[in-house]
């Protein structure tokens, strides 16, 4: 119990410590801003130009269908195999349940085969 309390002190006071830096960044990155302007050049220009933001825009829609079309092709892949896994468990359910194959007994055999040679051999002897 004394280690939640302390723990729950701990973060109530990184969450105080937090919320005092972040109402004092504002202030420091403004006086920072207008103490480091320097002239906007060429190269700047060439990449603040609008031809960025449409060939990012462009870019972010061809990834965004590829992504939806990956999407579509694992669900598809996922909904084959739960079909396959389907099969197979319907399968197996049925050769354990109703077809109930007879397996094999040896002493069953055995009997069986000398009440067939026991009658055979009356036969034999009747004749």
């Amino acid at each position: 119990m004394y280690n939640f309390i302390l723990q729950i002190i701990v973060m109530l006071s990184l969450g105080a410590m937090i919320y005092l830096m972040a109402r004092i960044i504002p202030k420091i990155s403004d006086e920072v801003q207008n103490e480091f302007i320097r002239p906007e050049t060429k190269f700047d220009k060439l990449f603040s130009s609008s031809r960025f933001e449409k060939f990012d825009t462009v870019f972010n829609n061809f990834i965004e269908k590829i992504l939806r079309k990956v999407k579509l092709l694992l669900m598809r892949m996922d909904n084959a195999t739960n079909n396959y896994l389907d099969k197979v468990k319907e399968y197996k359910i049925n050769s354990n349940g109703s077809k109930k194959e007879e397996k094999l007994n040896l002493f069953e055999n055995i009997s069986e085969e000398k009440e067939e040679l026991e009658i055979e051999k009356k036969e034999q002897e009747e004749k």
